[in-house]
């Protein structure tokens, strides 16, 4: 008797081994395959974001270090926090009419997206022309670097 439940232990323990990695590996997959954050929808979220001045739309997608030259005078490497204040303090001064992407690579390795930032400050409305580009951390696209000229 003793024999038979040892073994049937046995069993289940060779099965679970046998089991649970795959069924881990399937569960990573799956998530892997629902990620939604494409490079085109995250360019859709920035051109939102840059429309209505909001960064909050695409502020997720900051990277820990994104480099930022604006045409404002402010260039350098800012950590997300930092980077969310910077381009809330441009939109304040530099108010959105709107922007839209005119040209975008969400194919390739490095991809990447620019298009024309309409704006209005201190009466003057101007035009500006933004680049953006993305870099992959881990499975995430992540914003690496926004040039506004």
């Amino acid at each position: 008797m003793m024999l038979n439940t040892k073994l049937s232990i046995l069993a289940v323990l060779l099965f679970s081994v046998m089991v649970y990695p795959q069924s881990l590996n399937n569960k990573i997959q799956s998530k892997l395959n629902q990620q939604k954050d494409t490079p085109e929808e995250i360019f859709s979220r920035i051109e939102e974001g840059f429309s209505l001045g909001d960064v909050e739309k695409f502020s997720e997608f900051f990277s820990s270090q994104t480099y930022a030259s604006l045409a404002s005078g402010i260039s350098g490497y800012y950590s997300s926090n930092q980077f969310y204040y910077v381009l809330q303090n441009y939109f304040s001064i530099y108010k959105p009419i709107n922007f839209r992407v005119v040209n975008s690579n969400s194919k390739s390795d490095n991809p990447y997206a620019s298009g024309y930032y309409k704006y209005e400050s201190k009466g003057i409305r101007g035009t500006a022309m933004v680049f953006i580009s993305l870099k992959l951390f881990g499975s995430h696209w992540k914003i690496s670097q926004i040039t506004i000229n």
